[in-house]
């Protein structure tokens, strides 16, 4: 790969991939420029909060697959789904960086993330090999970070329209059987259905 390569790395259990996920992915491409977003599906994230996913990993996979068919610059990648155990960011970002030299990766973070992200495992030297993308409005970003996460934060920040909804919320609508397709893209939905998912 070519060493001036710009990949951001868009971390979560996408359980299930919603349009808030694409339009923080979409938007966060276009304005830093980035030549590729890597999915990256979790197979548990102790870092995010809450307990293990709901879908199972290889369902979870294929709805991220369907979502982002049609962008170029989208690819899902496998690496905390193969790993055993919890996934940490910092883990994944070593092995990457490992199996792909030269290459500088972004870590694309939702704003909804940040209260917990000085917890995160070795989060200083995560965001110091992954500078932070971060998508939402700016005056949302209040909880209050400690000042090396700050900065870091604030460099990337970029405001994006907000759509209220997470994969928690999604998961009970689906749940209830209500009505989604403004949420979710209509073939993650069809998936969702056919095999019985939520």
């Amino acid at each position: 790969m070519n060493e001036s390569l710009k990949i951001g790395f868009f971390g979560g259990t996408f359980d299930p991939i919603h349009f808030g996920h694409l339009n923080l992915a979409l938007h966060i491409l276009e304005k830093h420029q980035l030549d590729q977003v890597f999915f990256s599906p979790a197979n548990f994230s102790p870092e995010k909060g809450g307990g293990p996913p709901a879908a199972p990993k290889k369902a979870r996979k294929e709805m991220v697959e369907i979502a982002i068919e049609e962008v170029s610059e989208f690819t899902v990648i496998e690496i905390e789904l193969e790993r055993e155990g919890p996934s940490y960011t910092i883990d994944t970002i070593e092995q990457l960086q490992k199996q792909m030299p030269g290459i500088q990766f972004y870590l694309i973070l939702g704003e909804d993330i940040l209260p917990g992200l000085p917890n995160w495992k070795d989060v200083e030297r995560l965001l110091e090999m992954a500078p932070p993308l971060v998508g939402g409005r700016p005056k949302a970003l209040t909880p209050q970070l400690p000042s090396v996460i700050q900065e870091k934060i604030d460099k990337g920040q970029t405001p994006i329209p907000s759509m209220d909804i997470s994969s928690t919320e999604l998961r009970e609508l689906l749940h209830q059987k209500k009505y989604c397709r403004q949420w979710i893209p209509a073939k993650v939905l069809d998936y969702i259905h056919k095999h019985g998912l939520y």
